[in-house]
């Protein structure tokens, strides 16, 4: 019984307990609906309330992941969706968070929920779910990175193939589409460098001067390889504003660009170098250079144990002016001031105006006015430094250098641990950064320019950093402005740089940042997204040889897939003439002559002796092998379909020819096979003279009549296998020749003889994979295993053997072989392997795809691969692939396109891929989309990229994100004991009352859209037979087919009732003359036919089936002798019908009499082919 009551408050209840019983009920794991009831009638303020811990009810529906009632809150009640609980100043987002429920946090995000608002300790929702990442997820610069790139783009340096400016990072698509990763970036005014992990160098922007290095100087929108060191690893790269300096891993130093100032290190000095040229100079011959750096007016090169310049000397490079008034130095030049003993590089830093050296003992020197200055000592573990700023003495070059001018000199360094240090001209000591930001982070690289820096923390997060002040002391633990206090050694005792930090929006897997010199232009290097992902999708193994073992198991004289049959001794092997041909080689020449297009049949084969050919009861080619014994041509054919057979499995006892038999098969003489000829046809005349030629003859087939002969007797010649004497071979047991055992019956080796079988043939690999197996005992021995070719078809091979023609949606066709559609494919194999109109006409299959697509399957049905699809970099061409493929029932291809498609994952498409994957089944696709999106959900989150998804799908990916982060098992709220009992209230229905909504409609009208094509997919796959299963009576009774949409491939589907076949004579006759079974039906057919008189007036007939005169049966021709006519054309035709202008019942009598006629006529097995292919 429900309850319905008033809250026993007022609208302006703050009661604690209310407050307390609200947040008590929403912990009881009730129904929404009944919560929702509950809420109603317990207070009036229930939305509103907060507990003792803050908590309101918006907070418990988010953390317990109800997001009908959430949305009923926001909705019906005007919850506060910002509002902040008292222990940690979380949010509803911070909650639905923090328990892993996405869909609710989708939800109040569309609600207008801000993911960037912080708590206590200054973490946003964001930051919530990047703290929440697994444990194996770490960035690193080995990664396989990829670059993101923004700024102004006034010369083209962002690399995105435009001239407009980019507000936030963005992926450079050139590397992101040929999949290149990038180890590292230089941003310069006038053009970047990129360096690749495969050590190839890019360069993009003004090419004036040849900074680029392409030979030329135009100018690149996007990167473009530097073609002059493809001969090379590119270990390093450095850049200033007019050339580019370039390490090898060998230590070689090539430099190109403008040489105004000699900074390219050549000799004798180029104006410009357009291409890379080597810097080749005495002092650095027989050294091995570790790493390089440039300013706009110098380059630095420096070895472990040297540091050498070259360029203008403004007082950077270290040494004295020339006293000869030389101002640039040409070739390399060694820094004697820090030429000393024990003396280490440990790296080098250089700008416009000053350079920077830090060896491994920890001393960082500065060199600039001409001096070498010790800047500080024992700062160890040091991994980046560098610098910015300087002055240049004017003098050198009075033109271009102001008196006065350059900036202040600025250093920047990063250790080990995260620390950042600085020094500056103002306060002349080395001190360590703290940061003005809520909460504290270390980072793992750092850039620098004159007018800011930029951050990444060891999280993987982005910054951009301000001076915040020169310097303050430090005395109070606490930072009044919100500061957290940074501890450690720092020689100005107690002094630190303040830092302003501001986050980078979308950056969250970076490990590498740079800028330009001028600070307008920014790069960073984020891991690949895919690098922590391991749900990756498998493709099972390969059923190729499966299928064809099936289809030659399975083949049948009835049956209308094959088209030859071969014939050894007393049996018979039904096989398909396209899979002989491309199999072997004497099968391949002796159909293609059959064609009559060619000539020649087997080399070491004497045609004319050992084939004959004659016709089989379907009326396929009969192909009689003289001279062959019936199981070797049966291990032949085993090996020709699935590529092994009994002979080349270990430990198998295969059936063997009778030597007996083999022997006097291969001695009768020609005269004999005449005789034998001669004697059968005799008795052949003798039985039809018996018989007579009377009207019992009359209206039967020839066929017919052959087979109500008696059997013949057989001649003395053929039984003298049987009276022949034991001759003296060889004993049983004793062994044969040598190479490979005898048979337990002596004579020779059913290795041997099979071998020699597959050279007549031309079936090479069999007789080379025959040479490790022998024949013991009845047993296989494989004494060494060799691996052969896998069966492998091609489309465009034997073109001359298609029987089936596939047209796509546009029109293109493709001819192709049945018995590989219907052996690889069961749609294809009920489609043609049954007598319907597809499988007989003459017009070609309509698909419903495009031709690229249909290419595809087809790659697939012939190969067993897929290589286009595995090529392929769009992702909605492979999209469309597994869909035609999931339709089709083709779960290896689809399989394929799942790995291609998670391949080419991306920040972008994932949502989209999820959903889609959700939609057509494609599970492991579902589930790499699922672990792709949980490891970068902050990213996704921030991008909005996860709003496309229905809130099924968002279900799924809530419970999979509490599946993969392992500390979700730990975060449960457990019910309060004091919960009130919520049994006696009504479970309503939320949908309803939250009222009219867009977004709700929308998201409802998407979920039931789905789910009915999930119901579409799943519903069962009708077998197909020769009837359809439908009576007579529902064609002849059926509407006229006038108005209907028909199919080319001759079915139409009318406005009531299953689809039928064609109006054709043949498909009439099929369904008259079938059964259940799929097989033609006889005198004896255990199926009964339904008598087609209406059970209803004429009047309600009339008006249901249409006029009388389409209720009368066809007229069937026939011959003269009482057979059926032979069809002119298979092609779908209307059904004849004789137009009647009286009302009259339909003439049972005279149907039952066609019936039993065709019935009469035609054999018990399948239609002979010739008929069924008409006039050719």
């Amino acid at each position: 019984m429900s309850v319905v009551a008033s809250p026993d408050c007022t609208p302006k209840c703050r009661s604690a307990q209310h407050a307390d019983e609200v947040v008590a009920a929403m912990t009881g794991g009730s129904e929404e609906g009944r919560l929702c009831t509950f809420l109603m009638a317990h207070c009036h303020n229930a939305a509103t309330l907060r507990d003792g811990f803050g908590r309101t009810a918006l907070h418990l529906a988010a953390s317990l992941g109800k997001r009908a009632l959430l949305e009923w809150l926001l909705d019906s009640k005007s919850a506060d969706l910002l509002a902040k609980d008292k222990e940690s100043g979380w949010t509803a987002l911070h909650r639905s968070a923090f328990y892993g429920h996405i869909h609710c946090l989708m939800a109040l995000v569309k609600h207008g929920g801000p993911l960037s608002i912080q708590d206590k300790e200054g973490l946003s929702v964001l930051d919530l779910t990047m703290k929440d990442r697994p444990a194996h997820v770490v960035f690193r610069n080995t990664d396989p990175t990829e670059v993101y790139t923004w700024g102004n783009n006034a010369n083209f340096t962002l690399g995105h193939g435009n001239h407009e400016s980019r507000h936030h990072p963005e992926i450079v698509d050139l590397f992101a589409r040929t999949g290149v990763y990038i180890k590292q970036v230089v941003l310069c005014k006038f053009h970047s460098v990129f360096l690749s992990q495969t050590g190839k160098v890019f360069t993009c922007g003004h090419g004036q001067g040849g900074r680029l290095g392409h030979g030329d100087e135009q100018t690149y929108l996007v990167p473009r390889m530097v073609e002059g060191l493809l001969c090379d690893y590119v270990s390093q790269v450095a850049a200033a504003r007019d050339h580019t300096v370039v390490l090898t891993e060998e230590g070689n130093v090539y430099t190109f660009g403008l040489n105004r100032f000699h900074q390219l290190g050549l000799n004798p000095p180029p104006a410009a170098s357009l291409v890379p040229k080597h810097v080749s100079s005495k002092t650095l011959k027989g050294r091995y250079v570790i790493g390089v750096a440039a300013g706009r007016f110098h380059t630095v090169m420096w070895t472990h144990d040297a540091v050498y310049t070259v360029g203008l000397n403004g007082g950077q490079l270290g040494y004295l002016l020339d006293p000869n008034g030389e101002k640039c130095v040409t070739s390399p030049r060694q820094v004697s001031a820090l030429h000393y003993k024990d003396v280490s590089i440990s790296m080098v830093a250089a700008s416009n105006g000053a350079t920077v050296c830090v060896t491994v003992k920890g001393d960082v020197y500065l060199l600039a006015d001409y001096q070498c200055k010790k800047l500080a000592s024992k700062q160890l573990n040091i991994k980046k430094v560098l610098v910015t700023g300087g002055t240049l003495d004017h003098r050198v070059d009075p033109q271009l250098l102001n008196e006065n001018g350059g900036e202040k000199a600025a250093i920047l360094a990063l250790d080990e641990a995260g620390r950042v240090f600085c020094w500056r001209s103002v306060g002349g000591a080395l001190r360590q950064c703290r940061w003005a930001y809520g909460r504290q982070v270390f980072m793992s690289d750092i850039a620098l320019s004159k007018s800011n820096m930029m951050f990444v923390t060891q999280e993987g997060e982005g910054f951009s950093g301000q001076w915040l002040g020169e310097y303050k002391k430090i005395t109070d633990k606490k930072d009044p402005t919100g500061g957290v206090e940074v501890c450690g050694h720092s020689e100005a005792g107690g002094v630190y740089e303040r830092i302003r930090l501001e986050k980078l929006p979308y950056v969250h897997r970076a490990v590498s940042i740079t800028v330009d010199s001028k600070g307008r232009n920014f790069a960073v290097l984020q891991s690949d997204p895919k690098t922590s992902l391991y749900e990756i999708p498998t493709v099972s193994m390969s059923t190729f040889s499966d299928h064809l073992r099936v289809l030659r198991a399975e083949a049948d004289e009835m049956d209308s897939i094959h088209d030859v049959t071969l014939q050894a001794g007393d049996r018979t092997f039904p096989a398909h003439k396209y899979i002989l041909s491309v199999r072997s080689d004497f099968f391949r020449k002796l159909l293609f002559r059959e064609g009559g297009q060619g000539d020649g049949g087997g080399e070491d084969w004497d045609e004319e002796e050992e084939v004959r050919r004659s016709e089989d009861a379907s009326g396929c080619d009969l192909l009689v092998l003289e001279k062959v014994s019936a199981e070797l041509l049966e291990q032949a054919l085993q090996f020709v379909y699935a590529d092994t057979c009994e002979m080349l499995t270990h430990g198998a006892r295969p059936s063997v020819p009778r030597v007996n038999a083999t022997n006097s098969a291969r001695k009768p003489g020609h005269n004999q096979q005449k005789q034998n000829q001669q004697n059968q046809q005799e008795q052949l005349i003798h039985s039809l003279q018996e018989l007579g030629l009377g009207d019992s003859l009359r209206g039967r087939s020839a066929l017919e009549v052959y087979r109500s002969l008696p059997p013949p007797t057989h001649v003395e010649g053929d039984n003298r296998d049987k009276e022949k004497p034991k001759g003296k071979g060889p004993k049983p047991g004793k062994k044969g020749s040598k190479g490979g055992g005898g048979s337990e019956a002596g004579g020779p080796s059913p290795v041997k003889m099979l071998q020699a079988l597959a050279k007549r043939l031309g079936l090479g690999s069999l007789s080379n994979r025959l040479e490790g197996v022998k024949f013991e005992n009845g047993t296989v021995t494989v004494t060494a295993k060799k691996t052969g070719s896998r069966p492998k078809f091609n489309q465009k091979k034997c073109t001359y053997l298609c029987d089936v023609t596939l047209r796509a949606e546009d029109g293109k066709e493709f001819p192709c072989h049945k018995c590989v559609l219907c052996a690889r494919l069961e749609y294809f194999n009920s489609m043609l392997g049954n007598p319907w109109i597809e499988a007989t006409s003459c017009t070609a299959l309509d698909m419903p795809t495009s031709s690229e697509v249909l290419q595809v399957i087809l790659e697939y049905v012939y190969t067993d691969d897929s290589p286009t699809v595995k090529e392929s970099l769009k992702v909605e061409f492979v999209c469309n692939v597994l869909v035609v493929a999931d339709q089709l029932l083709i779960p290896r291809l689809k399989e394929m396109c799942e790995v291609a498609i998670t391949e080419n994952l991306t920040l972008k498409n994932a949502a989209e891929l999820l959903e889609f994957a959700s939609m057509y089944n494609a599970d492991q696709l579902k589930l790499s989309c699922q672990q792709f999106i949980v490891l970068n959900m902050a990213a996704l989150l921030e991008s909005r990229a996860l709003d496309v998804l229905s809130e099924d799908v968002l279900v799924e990916l809530s419970s999979a994100y509490r599946r993969m982060i392992p500390a979700m098992q730990k975060r449960l709220i457990t019910p309060y004991p004091n919960a009130p009992d919520l049994s006696g209230y009504e479970d309503r229905d939320l949908l309803s009352s939250l009222g009219p909504s867009n977004d709700t409609n929308h998201s409802c009208n998407e979920s039931l859209l789905k789910k009915a094509k999930l119901k579409a997919k799943r519903k069962p796959r009708r077998r197909s037979d020769s009837s359809g299963g439908y009576t007579l009576s529902d064609i002849i009774h059926s509407p006229p087919p006038s108005g209907e949409k028909c199919l080319s491939s001759g079915v139409f589907f009318g406005d009531l009732g299953p689809p039928a076949k064609a109006n054709s004579v043949e498909s009439l006759h099929e369904v008259v003359t079938s059964d259940s079974e799929g097989s033609y039906m006889g005198v004896g057919s255990p199926r009964d036919l339904q008598s087609p008189i209406p059970l209803t007036r004429p009047e309600t007939l009339e008006e249901k089936c249409g006029p009388p005169w389409m209720r009368t049966p066809p007229n069937t021709p026939h011959l003269r002798n009482g057979g059926p006519a032979p069809l002119a054309s298979s092609a779908p035709e209307p059904i004849p019908v004789v137009k009647s202008s009286t009302v009259r019942q339909t003439p049972v009598v005279d149907l039952r009499i066609i019936m039993e006629m065709e019935a009469n006529s035609m054999n018990q097995g399948a239609t002979p082919k010739a008929l069924d292919r008409g006039v050719m």
